[in-house]
């Protein structure tokens, strides 16, 4: 394929769409394509017309997070003619002993075939076959740009991502730190911090718990009910370094999947008093996250933390997601204050 060529002092235009790995990549996908010199267009924030739009083109089988990077590509397409490229990842191995959903490995073919659809900017992340930096000279040369050049934007923009982990492991939101990128601002955590009474984990991928619109803003609604809210991405970073061992023969397949269950380990064992509860928010359709939610919760059966899941699609509904969060968070706050009681009876008792 020929790479294209700049015309002029004319920047090569990308759409990269707000979707899938966007909420776990843009900050290195950003600086890197900036570094090579590219002009980014973002797609807008999830709506309800482009839920619809990507279910349309979506088949069943597929879980909602897919349907709308349908969605997004085609927002993009109809919004800017005459981008050069929409930049669609490959993402199969990031670490040699786990793999990406089957989904996101045929991304950039089925893409292809949406219509009206510029050509695609892959990026290819597979650690079993070749190192990272391969892809971004390849990456480089289909811009336009040498071998050197590539490797120097692929190092400022791995340098740049992990100012950016470091940011979310000091206490910052993913939401709050996309934005900053967005809007090349400086990594500054916000003057007032939300504190509750009680501080809950929320499990899941990234695209589930931080595109406001298909889990219906849903920290807010935690953050209403006087719940402090963590994510795996506030986490330190040592925690996700040793793999978990299911049982003797079972390990995670899944690379996501994997993360999520080392969050855990550290909560049923040396973090256990530092959450109050845990819910777990879930892609209809997704059948490895279904099966280590029914691991986590056997788990949290035994050691006696509230557990939550939840499953969305696009159907799901405001109310009846509100009506399950308040039950739960006043389940939660109830058992906390009897757990304080009690403690305080057995104070006394000594005494």
């Amino acid at each position: 394929m020929e790479p294209i060529e700049k015309k002029g002092t004319k920047k090569i235009r990308v759409g990269i769409p707000r979707a899938l790995h966007f909420y776990r990549y843009f900050p290195f996908w950003k600086k890197f394509l900036e570094e090579l010199d590219v002009e980014i267009i973002l797609s807008p924030p999830t709506n309800k017309k482009i839920v619809e739009e990507g279910v349309t083109h979506g088949f069943g089988e597929l879980c909602i997070p897919v349907k709308i990077y349908y969605g997004q590509v085609l927002k993009l397409v109809r919004e800017y003619p005459n981008l050069d490229y929409i930049f669609v990842p490959r993402y199969v191995a990031e670490v040699k002993e786990a793999y990406f959903c089957p989904k996101f490995l045929s991304l950039p073919d089925v893409i292809k075939i949406l219509p009206k659809v510029p050509k695609i900017l892959n990026f290819e992340v597979n650690v079993k076959e070749f190192p990272i930096a391969t892809s971004a000279i390849e990456l480089g040369k289909e811009l336009g740009k040498n071998q050197n050049q590539a490797l120097n934007a692929y190092r400022e923009a791995q340098k740049y991502f992990d100012e950016y982990h470091k940011f979310l492991r000091e206490g910052a939101s993913v939401n709050h730190a996309l934005r900053l990128v967005e809007r090349n601002r400086p990594f500054t955590l916000p003057k007032k911090k939300h504190k509750g009474d009680l501080k809950i984990l929320l499990l899941g991928h990234s695209y589930n718990i931080f595109d406001t619109f298909i889990n219906l803003d849903f920290q807010k609604k935690l953050r209403d009910q006087g719940v402090e809210v963590i994510t795996i991405e506030n986490l330190p970073e040592s925690l996700f370094k040793e793999p978990v061992i299911i049982n003797k023969r079972l390990r995670n397949y899944w690379r996501h999947e994997e993360e999520i269950m080392q969050a855990i380990r550290y909560f049923l064992t040396k973090g256990r008093g530092e959450i109050d509860g845990v819910i777990f928010l879930i892609s209809f359709a997704c059948g490895p996250d279904s099966l280590i939610s029914e691991l986590i919760m056997r788990d949290m059966k035994v050691v006696g933390l509230p557990f939550l899941e939840i499953t969305m699609d696009e159907h799901s509904g405001s109310a009846g997601l509100l009506t399950r969060v308040e039950s739960f968070v006043e389940m939660v706050r109830r058992k906390k204050k009897k757990l304080g009681l009690d403690s305080k009876k057995k104070e006394t008792i000594k005494i």
